[in-house]
């Protein structure tokens, strides 16, 4: 039996093929690394104490963003991608 690993972020080895993705209306895609990303900058006003723990949290969770939706291909919209 051999071990199974799923594809790196990016491989299209699991996008819907085209003719299927364009019947269908792909909603804006902002990964769950750069919402919790965001959630994390907006807690910084609420505490302001722990800013700086809380930005390097969230510089973190950014670097984790896989950038393209796993299914239907479409990149994160976040503000934090060039």
């Amino acid at each position: 039996m051999t071990d199974w690993s799923p594809p790196p972020p990016g491989d299209a080895r699991e996008q819907l093929p085209d003719n299927i993705l364009a019947l269908i209306d792909a909603r804006p895609y902002t990964s769950t690394a750069c919402e919790t990303a965001q959630a994390l900058t907006e807690a910084t006003s609420l505490h302001p104490e722990h800013a700086a723990e809380l930005a390097g949290w969230a510089d973190r969770m950014h670097a984790r963003c896989r950038r393209n939706h796993k299914y239907t291909g479409r990149l994160c919209d976040c503000i934090c991608h060039p």
